[in-house]
């Protein structure tokens, strides 16, 4: 674990230990050299405190934060990823900041994320980053056949299978690479189509795996996928699939954007060839709905120093610090409108398609959900390998509804 601690106690009394405030970050969501500012100017700001900002590592975060959160030497504000905060807000780990939100900027915050950080209506966690996904895609073979980028689903299928007819000599071409069970792409499908994963009806949880807008998305996830060569009962991560696409026979993908560079770092030959565009809607004149990945901040429960720990979350969250995370990562700020004044083209993409993102269920319970097996993979691999929407989604219900509300 690397420590970052930048002190300077000097406007201190000599004979008073400096306050510390001890904060986690998750390793790769703010840069260092973005973390060493940020610190030197809080350290300024409130002469006698020490920051103590210590990188945590995604394997086992759930656990680690659980014990931490729990104890007396709980850490005074933490990164928490957007599918588990209600997890945390529900279990009275986390300070309440509803009577805060407003100076926090929560009106400005994508929709979206503040539902993330939100449970039973209050506000616990603040958005720190998001990422929508995108779609990457070979420009070069797209202006070889004459194509453009797509406005809408239809046009979208129209385009994928002319991509396909222009190279269907070459072994192994795929004009899409779909992974069979890539349900962060059929979430986006459902949104679409004015349904949910999951729904709270005041008392408890129902999945909404078996309704007329389940099979709608999965009939056009099932058509987009058949475009594809990749596995019908494997994900987006096995095999990775920028290394599929670094193989030089894929058309398009969709992913995260950082997933290009990764491409290109495979392939040099990529350079230059590869492009960006928002997920296509059901109509021109809105994308489609994507899944935001991402993280909030929150202060424990449990800190002695509350006050000192929203200092430093309006700080992290706050334009300034939002419009330097993103010009440093790429990832989007927690205002849309800040996205605009980012020098980075990857980030105006990302925001053209989170204008109509989403994220999980707000459900306390959701991780149990993305568990292996994960009930929406395994719907997507029936539905691909030929049972009736309805007959999976009854059978994906049922799990959702066991998960979500724990067993009767």
């Amino acid at each position: 674990m690397l420590t970052f601690l930048a002190t300077d106690v000097s406007a201190a009394p000599a004979d008073t230990a400096p306050q510390r405030l001890k904060v986690w970050l998750m390793w790769g969501s703010v840069p260092t050299p973005v973390v060493d500012r940020l610190t030197d100017e809080f350290e300024a700001a409130h002469p006698g405190v020490e920051v103590d900002v210590q990188l945590q590592s995604w394997v086992g975060i759930q656990e680690r934060l659980e014990t931490a959160l729990g104890s007396a030497d709980t850490p005074d504000v933490v990164e928490i990823g957007t599918t588990t905060t209600p997890s945390f807000a529900s279990a009275d780990l986390l300070e309440d900041l509803s009577a805060h939100a407003g100076e926090l900027g929560s009106e400005q915050w994508i929709p979206s994320l503040r539902e993330s950080g939100s449970w039973q209506e209050r506000q616990y966690g603040v958005p720190l980053y998001a990422a929508s996904r995108v779609v990457i895609y070979r420009k070069d073979l797209f202006a070889q056949a004459g194509l453009e980028v797509p406005d809408d689903q239809r046009e979208w299928l129209r385009t994928t299978r002319a991509l396909g007819r222009e190279h269907q000599r070459e072994p192994g071409f795929q004009p899409l690479y779909l992974p069979g069970q890539n349900w962060y792409v059929f979430s986006g499908l459902l949104h679409d189509r004015g349904g949910r994963l999951a729904t709270h009806d005041g008392r408890r949880w129902r999945g909404g795996l078996a309704t007329s807008e389940a099979a709608s998305a999965l009939k056009y996830y099932r058509t987009l996928q058949s475009l594809s060569r990749a596995p019908k009962d494997q994900d987006e991560a096995h095999p990775l699939q920028y290394e599929e696409l670094a193989k030089g026979q894929v058309g398009q993908l969709v992913g995260l954007p950082w997933e290009l560079a990764d491409a290109e770092r495979i392939n040099p030959a990529l350079k230059g060839k590869l492009g960006m565009f928002p997920v296509p809607g059901r109509s021109a004149d809105r994308p489609g709905s994507v899944f935001l990945g991402g993280s909030n901040v929150a202060v424990s429960a449990r800190s002695g120093q509350p006050e000192l720990a929203r200092d430093w979350v309006a700080e992290i969250s706050g334009p300034r610090a939002q419009k330097l995370i993103a010009e440093a990562n790429g990832t989007l700020p927690n205002r849309l409108a800040l996205a605009q004044e980012v020098d980075n083209p990857v980030v105006k993409v990302q925001a053209q398609a989170a204008a109509n993102g989403h994220t999980t269920p707000a459900a306390p319970r959701w991780p149990l959900v993305e568990a292996e097996p994960n009930p929406v993979k395994t719907l997507l691999t029936d539905v691909l390998t030929g049972t009736p929407a309805r007959v999976a989604g009854r059978r994906a219900n049922r799990v959702l509804d066991e998960r979500l509300n724990g067993a009767p």
